[in-house]
C-alpha cells in the first residue's frame, strides 16, 4: 500500500494538473448559452442605448430634437415610461356635448337651424374625436407637440395627416394668435424610393408638393415652408414644446437596473453546485490522478447537462460556500422607493398602478385631469371652429366640449349630472357622461317612446318615490348595504322578520 502511494506520488505533477483542471468546467453553457441571458431585453433591443451621461446631457442641455428623439426612444423601450405617458393620454373618457348657439332672435327650432346642428352632430361620428384626442395627447406628451395638417376638408370628410415632429417647428404666431408650423421638406428625402417618396408627397398639400420640387432644383434657400394656419393644428403640453416627462427617463432607468439585478440575484440564489470531491487516502495521498478526475467531472457534467441552475464542481480540496443575501424586505423596500422616485418625478400618484387606493389617489387624478384640460380645451376650441367653419352661418354657431371626466370620477360626476337634471338642467349631459353622445341619446328616446312605448309596458314598483306621503317628501334615499352600519342591517333583518313590524318602536 506504501509502495502504491508513493508512485501515486511521484506521476502527480503541476502540469498535468493545470491540464486536467481546465476541461473542469460546467458543460451546461454549451446547452444553455451564457448566463447573460439575464439581460435579454437589452440585447433584444433595436433602439439606441444611451449612456447616463448621455441622458442627462441631453435632458439639461440638449437641442429639442435630441430631447424629442430621447423620449420616443424610451416611449417605445421602456414600459414604465411608456405606461406613465398613456396613462395621461388616456385619462379623460372623451366625454362630450356639443352645444348650438343661435343668434338673438333666431330659434333652434327652424327647421333649416335644426339641418344644420344634425349634420354637425353626424360629422363628429366623423371625426371620430376619442380616437382623435387619443392620438393628438399620445404625440404631445411624447414629444412635447403634436403638429397636423389637414390635407382635405368638407362637410363630408376630414383628413389629417401627422406632421414629424422632427422636422417641425413653432416660432411664431400670426396676427390671431394661432400658432404658425414650420415644416421642413428636407424629410422627404429620406424616402430613397423614389415611387415610395411620390406615394408619400401624393397625400400632401399642392403647396408642398411644388415647394419641394423647387427644393429639389435649388431654386429656395431654405427647406422649410410655413404652413398656412387655416390647415394646421399645433398642440403642446408645455409652452415651449418640450416632451413632458423627460426628467422621467433616468428614474425609470435606474428602476429597470435594480430590477435587473434583483432578477439576477434571485436566480443565482436558486442556483446549485454539484461539488464532487475526490477522496484523499488515510496519509493524504490522491487516491485518483488529475486526468482521471476530470473524466469523472466530464461525466457527471453530461449527465446533469440538463438543468440550467446545476453546475458541477470537481476539486480535490474541501470548499465551502460564503453567500452574502440581502434580506429580501431590504431589497424589496429599495425597490419601492425607486419605483415611487419614477412616479414622483411624472407627478403622478403610484396607487394607480397598485391594487389599493385610498382619499389621496382620488385628490391625485383630480390633479392629473387639471394637468391635461390646458390641451383638452385647445382641441375642443378647435373641434367647435372647425364644426363653425362647415356648418354654421349667421343665425348658429358651434361650442364643443370634452368635459373633464375619467374612468376614476365618472361615478361622482355622474352622480353631480343626474342631481343637475333633476333640478332642471341639461338630459345630455349625463348621457354624455355615459359614453352616450347626442344622436345616440335622442334615438334611444325616440325608440324608447314613441316606438317601443316601453314608458306604458315597463311600469316602475311602488316604492317611497312612486307613492305619494301626506308632506309629499319620499324622504331619505335608501342607503346601499355597504352604506349601512352593522347594527342597522340587524334591525332591518328582525324588522323583515316580524312581518314589517319594528318591534323597537
Amino acid at each position: 500500500m506504501e509502495q502504491q502511494n508513493t508512485e501515486f506520488k511521484r506521476n502527480f505533477d503541476l502540469a498535468s494538473f493545470k491540464r486536467a483542471s481546465s476541461g473542469m468546467v460546467s458543460k451546461n453553457n454549451e446547452v444553455y448559452g451564457d448566463y447573460d441571458y439575464l439581460s435579454w431585453r437589452s440585447r433584444s433591443r433595436t433602439l439606441k442605448d444611451y449612456k447616463p451621461e448621455e441622458i442627462d446631457n441631453i435632458i439639461n442641455s440638449g437641442s429639442l430634437s435630441e430631447q424629442r428623439e430621447l423620449s420616443r426612444n424610451y416611449f417605445l423601450k421602456d414600459g414604465l415610461y411608456r405606461a406613465i405617458i398613456l396613462y395621461y393620454a388616456n385619462l379623460l373618457k372623451c366625454a362630450n356635448l356639443l352645444i348650438p348657439k343661435v343668434s338673438f332672435g333666431k330659434k333652434l327650432s327652424d327647421k333649416t337651424t335644426q339641418k344644420r346642428y344634425y349634420k354637425a352632430l353626424d360629422y363628429l361620428d366623423e371625426i371620430n374625436p376619442p380616437i382623435l384626442y387619443n392620438k393628438i395627447a399620445t404625440r404631445a406628451l411624447t414629444d412635447g407637440a403634436y403638429y397636423g395638417l389637414i390635407s382635405s376638408l368638407d362637410k363630408e370628410s376630414f383628413v389629417l395627416i401627422d406632421l414629424p415632429a422632427s422636422y417641425c417647428q413653432s416660432r411664431f404666431r400670426d396676427i390671431y394668435g394661432r400658432d404658425i408650423i414650420e415644416f421642413n421638406v428636407n424629410y422627404f428625402d429620406h424616402f430613397t424610393d423614389e415611387d415610395t417618396r411620390n406615394q408619400v408627397l401624393e397625400i400632401y398639400p399642392k403647396e408642398v408638393i411644388s415647394f419641394y420640387r423647387r427644393y429639389q432644383k435649388g431654386k429656395t434657400k431654405t427647406s422649410w415652408i410655413k404652413l398656412s394656419t387655416d390647415s394646421t393644428l399645433y398642440f403642446s403640453i408645455l409652452e415651449e414644446g418640450n416632451p413632458t416627462f423627460l426628467n422621467v427617463i433616468p428614474a425609470t432607468i435606474q428602476y429597470d437596473e435594480a430590477v435587473d439585478t434583483e432578477r439576477e440575484r434571485d436566480l443565482e440564489e436558486i442556483r446549485k453546485i454539484l461539488i464532487q470531491k475526490i477522496p484523499h487516502l488515510q496519509d493524504g495521498a490522491l487516491l485518483f490522478e488529475p486526468d482521471e478526475a476530470l473524466e469523472m467531472h466530464t461525466g457527471a457534467v453530461g449527465m446533469m447537462k440538463g438543468n440550467k441552475n446545476l453546475s458541477v464542481l470537481t476539486t480535490y480540496a474541501d470548499v465551502d460556500s460564503i453567500v452574502s443575501k440581502t434580506s429580501s424586505d431590504a431589497v424589496s423596500n429599495n425597490l419601492e422607493k425607486m419605483l415611487q422616485n419614477v412616479y414622483a418625478e411624472a407627478g403622478v400618484s403610484g396607487q394607480l398602478f397598485a391594487p389599493t387606493g385610498s382619499q389621496a389617489l382620488s385628490t391625485s387624478i383630480l390633479n392629473d385631469i387639471s394637468f391635461m384640460m390646458p390641451i383638452t380645451n385647445k382641441i375642443s376650441k378647435f373641434i367647435s371652429e372647425l364644426l363653425t367653419q362647415l356648418f354654421g352661418n349667421s343665425n348658429i354657431k358651434f361650442t364643443y366640449k370634452i368635459l373633464p371626466v375619467s374612468i376614476y370620477n365618472q361615478s361622482d360626476y355622474l352622480t353631480d349630472a343626474f342631481k343637475l337634471a333633476q333640478s332642471g338642467y341639461s338630459f345630455f349631459l349625463p348621457g354624455a357622461v355615459m359614453d352616450l353622445n347626442q344622436r345616440e341619446l335622442l334615438s334611444m328616446k325616440e325608440l324608447e317612446n314613441e316606438v317601443e312605448k316601453l314608458q306604458e309596458k315597463l311600469v316602475p314598483l311602488n316604492s317611497a318615490y312612486t307613492q305619494s306621503g301626506t308632506s309629499g317628501d319620499p324622504g331619505r334615499p335608501e342607503m346601499k348595504t355597504e352604506e349601512k352600519a352593522q347594527t342597522t342591517i340587524e334591525q332591518e333583518a328582525s324588522t323583515d322578520k316580524q312581518g314589517g313590524l319594528n318591534i323597537n318602536e
